[in-house]
């Protein structure tokens, strides 16, 4: 029977609430309308999603007991090396397509546009996928070289150990991701404080929704850098051999096990959540059903939003009637 620490009954029950709420985003997304990065968010969730699957049997079928746990037993059937092989080939795409939302997001608000997404998602999807096999592909055959697939067993779950190859494929890459995505949101989070007083003066059922949805991706662009630096940490600072020696390595690796297993979670609660409405802001002052001209018509053209125009206000008098306050070019 195995034996289960409170961390490891957390991680596994983190885990699981992450996937069903991975599976219900993605049901939720693919019945949605068309929207801005639509497809490169399906994308992330299924990343994610594969991640996480393979984190969790390993837990469940060995535990972390010290005796005959998943450090003792890892090794005693291929599936620790499988499924570590699996979650690494689904990390790249993850990280890349996180790091293409929080490009798209930067682009849209630089250029008033929101169709970058639909220019290049087959191109952007053609070469994460490419980069994500062939790179796999090479380390599997230099891994196949080293004592157990160069895997060695953690106490949640199988990681790759330190080989050369291992660290410029990931190590590298990673730190250049978490570096643009940084740049680029803290450029978008300066134009968004210019943009949220504008949205503000002006705020309706359109720019609410409007901005919900950009608040939305700026959020999980911040998010998706946090819980890529965490595990970049031990990585850089030292290998698997020296890890085990020091403190608080162990406790930085506990904490971006984690994370990782909270990133279902995390995606839910921004994208998965009030889908109608806006989030961050309140959506109007007009009923929907009062509200007038091109406001309405701008709401049902939502599938090809541009930036260029801020639509009109409309605030309730003491009478009863609606008018029109300013326009924003």
């Amino acid at each position: 029977m195995p034996l289960y620490s409170t961390a490891a009954s957390v991680f596994i029950a983190l885990q699981i609430i992450s996937l069903l709420l991975i599976l219900c985003l993605i049901v939720i997304i693919l019945s949605s309308n068309s929207h801005f990065a639509k497809w490169t968010l399906i994308q992330v969730c299924i990343s994610a999603f594969g991640c996480g699957f393979t984190n969790l049997p390993l837990i469940i079928m060995y535990g972390d007991g010290a005796a005959d746990g998943l450090i003792e037993r890892a090794f005693e059937t291929p599936w620790c090396i499988i499924l570590q092989k699996v979650s690494l080939f689904f990390l790249f795409p993850l990280e890349f397509f996180c790091c293409a939302l929080a490009f798209y997001l930067w682009y849209a608000l630089v250029k008033r546009d929101f169709d970058i997404e639909k220019k290049y998602c087959w191109l952007v999807s053609t070469l994460v996928w490419s980069y994500t096999t062939i790179y796999n592909g090479i380390l599997l055959e230099i891994a196949s070289r080293v004592e157990h697939w160069g895997v060695f067993p953690g106490s949640l779950n199988c990681k790759t150990s330190g080989i050369i190859p291992s660290f410029y494929g990931y190590v590298v890459p990673t730190s250049i991701i978490v570096l643009l995505a940084v740049l680029m949101s803290l450029h978008s989070a300066y134009i968004l404080r210019d943009r949220w007083s504008h949205f503000y003066n002006a705020k309706n059922r359109t720019t609410a929704i409007r901005l919900g949805e950009v608040v939305r991706l700026f959020a999980w662009s911040f998010t998706f850098v946090v819980l890529l630096t965490l595990p970049l940490i031990p990585r850089v600072i030292q290998n698997e051999s020296q890890i085990d020696d020091n403190y608080y390595i162990i406790n930085i690796a506990k904490i971006a096990n984690f994370g990782a297993a909270s990133t279902g979670t995390l995606l839910f609660l921004i994208f998965g959540t009030n889908r109608k409405a806006a989030y961050f802001l309140p959506c109007y002052y007009a009923p929907p059903n009062k509200v007038r001209g091109p406001l309405l018509n701008d709401y049902d053209n939502y599938d090809n939003p541009k930036l260029t125009k801020m639509p009109n206000a409309y605030f309730k008098k003491d009478n009863g009637n609606y008018y029109k306050r300013r326009e924003y070019a």
